[in-house]
């Protein structure tokens, strides 16, 4: 099965969200060489619209886009390094989202609603910008067409913008666009050197050993001697719903999907650095994507 992108549109803020081209500072954390990745995912609606009131998911999306983006506009701007190597995101009037046109000859359900895809054919359903395109486009999407009318909603982010929570956030805003809202209900607010910025003077109150560390000059997503492997693991339901009664048993705190298996995954490699770092094992390192 092929993907076929017939077009890729520009999607601007409905109106001017700003007057003068600005730099947007970023934090600490998001100058982090870790995150200079783009996190990409997808999802999979299924087509509910009556056969004689056929819909534009391109059209209905775009729109709704094109509203977000007034509250949301640092999505259009661009990622640039300064002199100290530190990203800052720099925003001109003008700019626009992209957003892919494409098409599959196939319905959703013989791809299982993309539950257990295939690696090959999901990779043709999210963009995957190199790593400058990355900075000069650090949020991308793509809209896939399945022959039954249902659709697949594809996505790029570099990970300085935002975190999944993040992105999460920004979609919900999109829907509630999509919707008939004249608003949305969570403005995003960008104070990010202030809110996230070390403390002044900076304390530090709990013993900290550092446990994950790279040597200096080194990327975690550079060029290596040692295979990076991009793989999809399933992850059924019965099995993440035990693990959430289990934190919930353990902890008395109920925890989202996202948060529990993002700790999860972070537990096991902070562990694996850990026994790296003092020398109790060795092996092939892991990046968590």
């Amino acid at each position: 099965m092929e993907v076929h992108a017939s077009e890729t549109a520009l999607v601007f803020p409905s109106r001017p969200p700003f007057e003068h081209d600005h730099v947007l500072p970023l934090s600490h954390l998001d100058a982090d060489r870790n995150l200079r990745v783009a996190f990409r995912y997808v999802r999979a609606y299924t087509s509910t619209a009556a056969s004689n009131h056929p819909s534009d998911p391109f059209r209905v999306i775009s729109a709704a886009l094109s509203d977000a983006l007034v509250y949301y506009y640092p999505f259009t701007g661009s990622l640039r390094r300064r002199s100290d190597d530190r990203l800052e995101l720099f925003c001109a009037a003008g700019k626009g989202v992209p957003f892919v046109l494409a098409a599959v000859d196939c319905t959703l359900e013989s791809v299982n609603y993309l539950d257990e895809p295939d690696r090959n054919f999901v990779e043709q359903l999210v963009p995957d910008p190199g790593a400058e395109e990355g900075l000069a486009t650090p949020f991308v999407l793509q809209l896939t067409v399945f022959a039954c009318g249902g659709y697949c909603l594809g996505a790029s982010i570099h990970h300085a913008m935002c975190d999944g929570l993040g992105a999460t956030q920004f979609f919900n805003a999109v829907a509630e666009l999509a919707r008939g809202g004249s608003r949305v209900s969570v403005e995003p607010v960008w104070e990010r050197s202030s809110l996230l910025g070390p403390r002044e003077p900076p304390r530090v109150e709990v013993p900290f050993e550092e446990v994950l560390h790279f040597e200096k000059g080194s990327s975690p997503y550079g060029e290596s001697n040692e295979a990076v492997v991009r793989d999809c693991f399933h992850v059924r339901d019965e099995c993440l719903d035990r693990y959430k009664a289990l934190l919930l048993e353990k902890s008395g705190v109920s925890f989202t999907t996202f948060e529990a298996l993002g700790a999860f995954l972070w537990r096991a490699r902070v562990t694996k650095e850990a026994r790296i770092c003092y020398g109790e094992f060795r092996s092939d390192p892991v990046y968590f994507l």
